[in-house]
């Protein structure tokens, strides 16, 4: 660059002294800069109707706890363990509600005296049915009838009962098992657990936050945008997202996913969010950038 502005000047100071005009090329009248990261990203933003600023963050980012107090007994992953939805990633002290659904499963399946009366039930019926066809023919009385009909009143009773108890059982022993499932903390979603707060030995309250996971499968664009070119932009829009400093991270296509309804009138700008696939991983929440649309 240097160079070529030394020639331009010569063959000018030449032509001066010789009394001659001289027309230079453009390149050596001015120098020609180099292809810089901020030229790059203008490129990119020819035939873009507008613009905005903004930051990437991940699809969802959960703090996990759990709904009761006690001892952690194991964690089973640590930062940085990819989880799937349901896994188990941590329980606390279990042993006396896993005795306490042992004992409730034992009481409600012990059946044995509600199939005794049942049985019973059944044998009841098939003899009064049978002494009622003997009373026309006066072979029973009408208070043998009544006793085995009495009789089976009872049982039937009886039964109902153990059978009420039984729904009891089976309540009693539901209760149990969500107690003994609430000391297991589960992962809600697919994702990345990005930071352990406790770990084995420490005991909890309930509701304290014991672990983070973030799942960064979909970014979202998180911007603002100028009323004017934004007015008319809707939800399912596709957009461009120029991300890092000057564009150096990139350009994804994107899909908004909200317009505000409203411009703020401290900045006469619209929020706006747009999503993007990210299964690969190779955008980090965080990002800050540009939208183009």
């Amino acid at each position: 660059m240097i160079r070529a502005r030394l020639d331009a000047r010569c063959l000018m100071s030449c032509a001066v002294s010789l009394g001659l005009s001289l027309v230079l090329p453009a390149a050596c009248a001015q120098a020609p800069s180099a292809m810089s990261g901020t030229s790059a990203a203008k490129a990119l933003s020819v035939n873009t109707r507008g613009s905005g600023l903004g930051f990437t963050r991940a699809y969802r980012e959960i703090k996990l706890s759990l709904p009761v107090a006690g001892r952690i007994e194991r964690v089973l992953v640590q930062e940085g363990s990819r989880v799937r939805e349901g896994q188990l990633l941590l329980h606390l002290d279990r042993t006396l509600e896993e005795l306490e659904v042992q004992r409730r499963k034992l009481q409600f399946e012990d059946q044995a005296r509600l199939q005794e009366l049942r049985q019973r039930e059944l044998t009841l019926i098939k003899q009064v049915s049978s002494l009622k066809d003997l009373l026309p023919g006066g072979l029973v009385s009408s208070k043998q009838v009544e006793d085995e009909e009495l009789a089976l009143g009872n049982v039937i009773a009886e039964r109902k009962t153990v059978e009420a108890t039984k729904h009891r059982e089976r309540v009693d022993l539901s209760l149990a098992e969500e107690a003994y499932q609430r000391r297991h903390l589960r992962s809600p979603l697919d994702g990345i657990v990005t930071k352990v707060e406790s770990y084995a030995g420490e005991s909890i309250e309930p509701h304290a936050t014991v672990m983070w996971v973030v799942d960064i499968s979909r970014i979202r664009f998180i911007g603002t945008v100028r009323a004017q070119p934004g007015i008319g932009l809707k939800v399912g829009a596709p957009v461009r997202l120029r991300l890092g400093p000057e564009g150096q991270m990139g350009v994804r296509a994107a899909k908004l996913v909200y317009v505000s309804p409203v411009i703020d009138p401290a900045s006469g700008r619209i929020d706006v969010i747009a999503e993007f696939d990210n299964t690969d991983g190779s955008v980090r929440p965080g990002l800050s950038g540009d939208i183009l649309f």
